[in-house]
């Protein structure tokens, strides 16, 4: 960058999937100006026919907008073998897209709002920018395993094996049910957060859980820890991106909390105990059923 460029800011998200991106991302382009809200970039917006969209996703996924730009394929097994010359690279790449971006949109301020940094690309922007702000997008977890579920989707698309050495939480999987894995994301990213607040690179830290992306004065005080000058917050009714897909409502049962309790007693305690979500969590309170 040149002498004369305008300051940047720099704001990720560490988030599962499944818990309020798109909402966020919406409120953001609404009420924080100067902003680049930047929704699980680089994304594709197909320009052929419905019938060969498909296969323009694969193609354009494998060289254009490719799945390593976007955080997945090679990023994650260069993360668990601790490859970090490879993910420099793609960040690079990364950062010349988002200030290109940033130039056309005379924007100060990124705003990554994705699954994906948390996942392998978060050592190589913190060389990259040098100081940026950090906001935890949590969901409930039990709700969040449902809708993953409900999704079919595959989990090592987006994943590392529970296993990988690069994991705070290394767990075997031999075991585990579908609910199981997606359980272990979400508690590994938690840990992952709790680390990068370490950080000396972090300027702010925030959680903001789903629940409260309709609440105006948790939202409000959430950019104001950030640090953005932003217009009073007017919430947005809750989106369920499963139900407007065809797919399944995102409804909790028992079975998803004996889920959620066998995974629990599975955990090593000493990491368990570092969730402090868990501290006050009561899933059968929280989703109004009673076991049994």
């Amino acid at each position: 960058m040149s002498a004369t460029a305008p300051i940047e800011r720099f704001i990720f998200t560490i988030a599962t999937g499944r818990c309020g991106q798109s909402s966020l991302t919406e409120l953001v382009e609404n009420h924080v100006p100067d902003c680049y809200a930047a929704f699980e970039q680089p994304d594709i917006r197909p320009i052929l026919p419905r019938a060969l969209q498909p296969y323009e996703r694969r193609f354009r996924r494998r060289f254009i907008e490719t799945n390593e730009l976007l955080g997945r394929g090679k990023v994650l097994a260069a993360f668990e073998n601790g490859d970090h010359d490879y993910i420099d690279c793609i960040v690079d790449k990364r950062l010349r897209r988002i200030r290109r971006e940033m130039a056309r949109r005379n924007a100060g301020i990124y705003f990554d709002i994705s699954k994906f940094f948390a996942r392998g690309l978060h050592l190589a922007f913190t060389k990259a920018v040098g100081r940026y702000a950090l906001v935890h997008l949590v969901r409930d977890p039990v709700r969040n395993m449902r809708s993953f579920l409900n999704r079919n989707k595959n989990f090592t698309l987006d994943n590392n094996r529970p296993e990988a050495r690069s994991n705070v939480l290394r767990m075997s999987s031999a075991e585990m049910s579908a609910g199981e894995f997606y359980l272990w994301a979400w508690c590994e990213l938690y840990l992952r957060y709790e680390e990068m607040c370490q950080s000396s690179a972090l300027t702010h830290a925030v959680e903001i859980r789903t629940e409260s992306l309709q609440d105006a004065a948790a939202m409000d005080a959430a950019f104001d820890r950030l640090g953005l000058v932003h217009s009073p917050v007017r919430p947005l009714p809750p989106a369920n991106t499963n139900s407007s897909r065809g797919l399944l409502e995102t409804r909790v049962g028992a079975d998803d909390i004996r889920t959620f309790e066998r995974f629990c007693d599975r955990m090593p305690v000493s990491l368990r105990d570092r969730i402090n979500y868990f501290k006050t969590y009561d899933p059968w309170s929280f989703h109004r059923l009673r076991d049994g």
